[in-house]
């Protein structure tokens, strides 16, 4: 019991000093528009960040090349688009395949479901709903991979008496997903988690509008130790008052994301700090 209750508090040291990684945020003019910029994902095998324009019910996809460095994000003419033609909004890669989420027409109303591509780039491609991890009565959406495929955390309003969406986990056996289950470790708030992503095997950031913070949504960081999530701390120098949502880690440890906090979502580039770097 002393054990875990130390390993416990290691990672709770170790959460406190890794959520001041990332310097402040900066926008991204190269990629806003006038519609909302969301749902940004970094794809491992053909180095291209995807992301979504969102303009009243309608979207659009669209993949973003060379958009991986601090310079060429920030820099207009080199920034290349290219839209995608499926009907994925939030995605998410490990290299050899790839799982997003979709909105569906169920008998009474469209529900949200996921869906699984064998494929390792995102493009024209047969997607197969997840049907045992996804339910018309309930929405499944958000999904995040580990980056060697057997962990999928996902939000979802199952369990919840008041529709609030909270993260689930499934464990991939080789053939098939296992049972859904809540993350376990540190209780969830009343209102909702959503849009998770790993940051390495043990670490996991997401959004919830539900844990206190600056306000709205705020972006959080829990790692994994001792078969538990410890309890989720504030990226507070990346966080706002506004809605601060999706986040997405680049290969060099840089935090992208998307914030309404110039009006309508755009997405910020937050460098990661780095020993000899200005603080």
């Amino acid at each position: 019991m002393m054990a875990v209750s130390k390993l416990l508090l290691l990672s709770a040291v170790a959460v406190m000093s890794a959520v001041g990684q990332w310097a402040e945020p900066i926008r991204i003019p190269a990629l806003a528009t006038a519609s909302d910029e969301c749902a940004p994902s970094w794809s491992v095998r053909d180095s291209n960040v995807y992301f979504v324009r969102v303009r009243g019910s309608d979207f659009t996809v669209w993949r973003c090349s060379g958009c991986y460095h601090r310079e060429r994000l920030l820099d207009s003419d080199s920034v290349h688009l290219e839209q995608v033609t499926d009907s994925v909004i939030y995605a998410t890669f490990n290299g050899q395949k790839w799982i997003g989420h979709r909105l569906t027409r169920g008998k009474r109303q469209r529900y949200a479901e996921l869906v699984f591509s064998p494929e390792t780039t995102r493009g024209s491609t047969v997607l197969t709903p997840l049907r045992e991890l996804s339910d018309p009565d309930e929405f499944t959406m958000f999904p995040a991979l580990s980056s060697d495929g057997r962990t999928l955390v996902f939000a979802t309003t199952r369990g919840s008496d008041t529709h609030t969406m909270d993260l689930w986990a499934t464990q991939w056996y080789g053939d098939h997903w296992g049972t859904p289950y809540p993350l376990e470790g540190f209780e969830q708030s009343s209102a909702n988690e959503i849009t998770p992503c790993f940051l390495g095997r043990d670490t996991l950031l997401f959004a919830s509008d539900g844990f206190g913070g600056k306000g709205g949504f705020d972006l959080f960081m829990t790692v994994y130790r001792a078969g538990r999530w410890s309890p989720p701390v504030p990226l507070t120098l990346v966080n706002s008052p506004a809605d601060d949502r999706d986040p997405c880690i680049l290969p060099n440890g840089d935090l992208l994301f998307a914030s309404n906090r110039a009006g309508t979502f755009d997405l910020y580039y937050a460098q990661r700090r780095q020993k000899g770097r200005s603080q």
